[in-house]
């Protein structure tokens, strides 16, 4: 079976998601990140609690109390969003336009595994070097490490009758 395609940022967007949700699961980090966040608001419960108490305490000191909390608030919202536009900075310049994930990748499947060459280069997978398997409504993620996969389209399959063969070739359910 012999076809080809090219991948966007969308498309590393959604590996993305599936990666961190299979961290997760592998991790067990949702009961970590709970407790994690716990003892994390607990100080900031009490910091609250006593700022509050100031307020109650010392009504002279409302107007430098309030300076200080809208300080602490801009900060915080200043802190969160600058992290959020790191982010944003460092997704843009994550993928090269020309390089092997966005560049046009043309695939060979047969019993065997795959072939993908791009103008990069070329590598071959035995289907026994996928290691875990997952897909969402675009695309089929043949993972070769927790949270590194082959991401290959459903539409580039081409017809149902491929779509099904890639499918029990590469260890997925065939529907």
């Amino acid at each position: 079976m012999h076809f080809s395609f090219k991948l966007t940022r969308q498309d590393l967007a959604a590996l993305q998601k599936r990666s961190v949700r299979r961290l997760t699961e592998i991790s067990g980090a949702n009961s970590k990140l709970f407790f994690a966040n716990l003892l994390a608001w607990i100080p900031l419960g009490i910091a609250l609690a006593l700022f509050s108490e100031m307020y109650r305490r010392f009504p002279s000191l409302s107007p430098s109390l309030n300076l200080i909390a809208a300080a602490l608030v801009a900060g915080l919202a200043l802190a969160v969003g600058a992290a959020y536009y790191k982010q944003r900075l460092y997704k843009q310049a994550w993928l090269a336009d020309d390089g092997w994930f966005l560049a046009e990748q043309t695939v060979d499947a047969d019993a065997e595994g795959l072939r993908i060459r791009t103008a990069r280069g070329e590598t071959r997978f035995e289907w026994t070097a996928f290691m875990h398997r997952a897909e969402d409504d675009a695309n089929l993620y043949l993972f070769i490490d927790n949270a590194q996969a082959v991401v290959v389209p459903k539409s580039a399959l081409g017809s149902a009758g491929d779509a099904a063969q890639f499918r029990a070739w590469s260890g997925f359910k065939v529907p």
